[in-house]
């Protein structure tokens, strides 16, 4: 995602005073007449400009926990806030980016990312020099009237990451937004999403199966045991704000505590 610093500065940074809290949360469904605990006693703050990645085995309530935090499930106990606000629906201030993009294909690249401030009534000009700036951060600028199809599955996350960002949330979520992509591609949007978050400080909860990429993207890291899943690893992560941060001695010893944490015994 090409942008340079001059090209954030006119974005608009409400992230910096918001903040994620689930206090006690506790997550149960049922499934052929069976009550199934997904989620028990989590406890956690997320601090604002934090990366916080959220890795465990399938089943273990990741994406579950995700989508509480945005607002699509409640939680069978406990309370969720952000900013100091209880979550009761999904908001304006949660950005949510999917596995699949879930594009409109009706619409333009350009439409696509415009369409929730269409929605609520931004005005016109405003809009186009917003989507203009976005598009611009993800490198799409120069495709903005190309329709999704037209596009690689690479470009098509970035237009729902620029789709998700358009009306300035305070948080950004991501359930593992990069799972369905080739092993090429899913690496350098790894590392692209890395340099947006080290230059616009957006808070972000990313929810993954994939040790390596909660190493890369988190600043700080959670591990999950399987279900029903608890916190078993909570890691402030050292590794340097730097590029190619994958050849560091850093990404390797927290990559090996990750998976450590994932392997252990009983977990």
């Amino acid at each position: 995602m090409p942008a340079q610093p001059d090209d954030l500065a006119a974005l608009p940074d409400s992230a910096t005073a918001t903040a994620v809290a689930l206090s006690g949360v506790r997550h149960e469904y049922r499934s052929g007449g069976q009550r199934i605990l997904a989620l028990d006693g989590i406890d956690l703050r997320l601090a604002a400009g934090e990366s916080l990645a959220v890795v465990g085995p399938s089943g273990c309530g990741k994406s579950t926990l995700l989508r509480m935090v945005a607002g699509f499930l409640r939680p069978s106990h406990g309370e969720i806030s952000v900013g100091g606000a209880p979550v009761t629906r999904p908001g304006p201030d949660r950005g949510v980016v999917f596995q699949q993009p879930r594009l409109f294909p009706w619409l333009s690249v350009y439409g696509n990312v415009a369409y929730g401030l269409r929605e609520a009534g931004v005005p016109r000009r405003a809009r186009r020099e917003r989507v203009g700036q976005l598009l611009d951060l993800v490198g799409l600028g120069d495709v903005a009237a190309l329709r999704p199809y037209e596009l690689s599955g690479g470009m098509q996350q970035r237009a729902a990451i620029a789709r998700a960002l358009a009306p300035d949330p305070a948080i950004l979520l991501l359930d593992e937004p990069f799972a369905a992509l080739d092993a090429l591609t899913r690496e350098r949007l790894q590392e692209e999403l890395r340099t947006l978050w080290l230059r616009t400080g957006r808070t972000q909860l990313l929810v993954t199966h994939s040790v390596d990429e909660a190493a890369l993207l988190g600043s700080r890291i959670i591990v999950l045991s399987p279900r029903p899943g608890t916190v078993v690893l909570d890691e402030q992560s050292a590794l340097p704000r730097a590029e190619h941060a994958r050849d560091l001695p850093e990404f390797t010893a927290l990559r090996a505590r990750i998976l450590q944490a994932v392997r252990a015994p009983g977990r």
